[in-house]
């Protein structure tokens, strides 16, 4: 079994969006559904990767995507609520932030969502390695 990154952070992402011109955000989608289907393996659920993201966003003309990042954020949850871990960004503040903060803010509050993504699958991650690491012993 491996084990997972949970020290992924808004500075490098940023950074890293900047200097590969966005394709680290496909990249990170690619992970997160990875990571994701490996954690909530018993929840029979599954997160589409990236070719499917891609497909359905294009075919949607972009509501794909909303639909695939709630659906993230509710697995997400459920799989840290059924450990008894406190729940993170929830799909109310990512709506709210995608249709309306957003734009207010001029993006601040983009980034503020992206930063609480990224800590809930850090939360994901470190939960799934210590029940990894329980198994080993």
């Amino acid at each position: 079994m491996e084990t997972l990154n949970e020290n992924r952070g808004l500075l490098v992402y940023i950074l890293l969006q900047i200097l590969t011109l966005g394709i680290y955000g496909l990249y990170l989608i690619y992970l997160q559904a990875k990571e994701t289907n490996l954690a909530c393996v018993d929840d029979m659920h599954h997160t589409r990767g990236l070719l499917g993201f891609l497909f359905f966003e294009v075919l949607t003309f972009g509501i794909y995507g909303i639909v695939w990042y709630c659906s993230w954020i509710s697995r997400c949850n459920n799989y840290l609520t059924r450990n008894h871990q406190p729940q993170g960004l929830q799909i109310s503040t990512y709506l709210l932030t995608l249709f309306i903060f957003g734009p207010l803010t001029i993006g601040v509050m983009y980034l503020v969502v992206r930063a609480k993504m990224l800590y809930l699958q850090n939360s994901v991650n470190r939960v799934y390695n210590q029940s990894v690491t329980l198994l080993k012993v």
